[in-house]
């Protein structure tokens, strides 16, 4: 491989720079649970104007003065104009470079200089790496099929928990949906590459080897679905709103053991958010209510209705509807989620033994003088979240692990119970303002 490198960067001086979750305070705004990811990790962000062709021709090597970086920090370093790098023959454009050193610089904080090198260098690498892979795509002739793209970008967005939440995602990222559709079109027209040599297999063997030798993962706890009638009322509630609140659930019980239809007694006697839903809490485990509601209902047989139970949050009657034992989940359930994860984490692998393999073959001729940042291996625990594409210009981040989580939490969760408890306590009562 030719190295050629005619300029030293100096430093430079910038500006720049998702288990269980908390459980909500019984008074404090929660935040809204965000997607992903995941949480989950989200796709790298995008300019906001179309990114240059890589492949247009490009004048001969200049250099300019490096402009002003609006709301940011300077790069004091001359910067290239024409080709950043030569790679096989064919110029990368240092406006794709700038591009994406710009846009670190106006987020960042203050930058020591050999950590912008280092920055720089990471920009510069990424860059050459798709270009290889994107030279290797074309000499292949590959092209993923439109309603595939559609089709993963469609599940990229289940993610999300409303659409008003990923507008907000393509707002703030620096995203938009058709930057999106390119990285997952260029992931999968990797996927194709790597598929062509039978490198992302994956064998039945594989997938019993991996669930039997990780068989925590899929270990389920006990977990009830129950509905709730609750009339609210203050722990250090007067004993005149405290008797006044106890008559109402009476009523409220006495009239569902006449027959009253439960839902029909959420409506009329509930002050629960959970009203709409029919007092429907959702499926739950042990340690996410707070005692003496979860006593009450792991202690109840399915259909059974309790007698009102005091919490600090005021009285409930309960309503078991199902309940589960724990279980460890059979192979036939998450087979599919193991080869999901498993063929993410050898993508990531095979891709970077095939950019090793291109870069030694091919001829790279770099026109600024930065150290080289290889990518970094992916975890050794082949249950931890995957990220083909991570820090590496590819796609948005992948699935989550193929660990399986909890149910999630009831939208009509309880207060906390005391901070010093290790579980997540939740009491069906009303969530916090601002709660999604």
């Amino acid at each position: 491989m030719k190295l050629c490198t005619p300029f030293v960067l100096a430093g430079a001086l910038a500006l720049g720079a998702g288990c269980k979750k908390d459980a909500p305070k019984e008074a404090a705004p929660a935040a809204p649970a965000q997607a992903v990811e995941p949480p989950v990790a989200a796709p790298a962000t995008a300019p906001a104007a179309p990114p240059a062709d890589p492949h247009h021709k490009v004048e001969d090597l200049k250099v300019t003065t490096p402009p002003e970086t609006p709301q940011g920090a300077t790069d004091d370093t001359p910067r290239v104009t024409g080709p950043i790098a030569i790679i096989n023959g064919q110029p990368l454009d240092s406006k794709l470079f700038y591009d994406e050193l710009d846009k670190i610089l106006q987020r960042s904080t203050k930058i020591p200089p050999e950590r912008l090198l280092r920055i720089k260098g990471n920009i510069l690498d990424r860059l050459i790496d798709n270009e290889l892979i994107h030279q290797a795509v074309k000499s292949a002739n590959l092209k993923p099929p439109e309603d595939e793209v559609q089709r993963e970008y469609d599940e990229y967005k289940k993610r999300f928990r409303t659409e008003e939440q990923f507008q907000n995602y393509l707002k703030h990222g620096q995203v938009s949906e058709e930057s999106i559709k390119a990285r997952l079109r260029e992931k999968r027209e990797q996927e194709m590459l790597l598929e062509k040599s039978d490198k992302l297999e994956i064998t039945d063997a594989e997938l019993k080897t991996f669930y039997d030798q990780n068989e925590r993962f899929y270990l389920e706890r006990e977990q009830i679905h129950a509905r709730h009638v609750l009339v609210k009322v203050a722990q250090q509630a007067t004993k005149e709103d405290e008797e006044k609140a106890e008559k109402k659930i009476k009523e409220a019980y006495d009239e569902i053991q006449k027959g009253m239809k439960f839902e029909d007694a959420v409506t009329k006697y509930s002050d629960g958010p959970s009203g709409p839903k029919g007092g429907d809490l959702g499926w739950f485990g042990r340690g996410q209510m707070l005692k003496p509601f979860e006593d009450k209902a792991f202690g109840m047989k399915p259909n059974e209705i309790s007698e009102p139970v005091r919490t600090r949050f005021g009285f409930h009657v309960i309503q078991v509807l199902e309940k589960k034992d724990a279980h460890k989940k059979a192979f036939d359930e998450v087979k599919s989620q193991i080869k999901e994860s498993l063929r993410a984490k050898k993508f990531f692998q095979e891709r970077r033994n095939l950019l090793a393999k291109l870069r030694t073959e091919g001829k790279i001729e770099k026109k600024i003088d930065v150290p080289s940042t290889p990518e970094p291996p992916p975890a050794a625990d082949p249950a931890a979240p995957a990220v083909p594409g991570s820090g590496s210009g590819g796609a948005p981040p992948a699935p989550p692990s193929i660990a399986p989580t909890p149910s999630p939490a009831s939208a009509d969760p309880a207060a906390p119970a005391a901070p010093a408890a290790p579980a997540e306590k939740k009491e069906p009562a009303a969530p916090p303002p601002g709660h999604p």
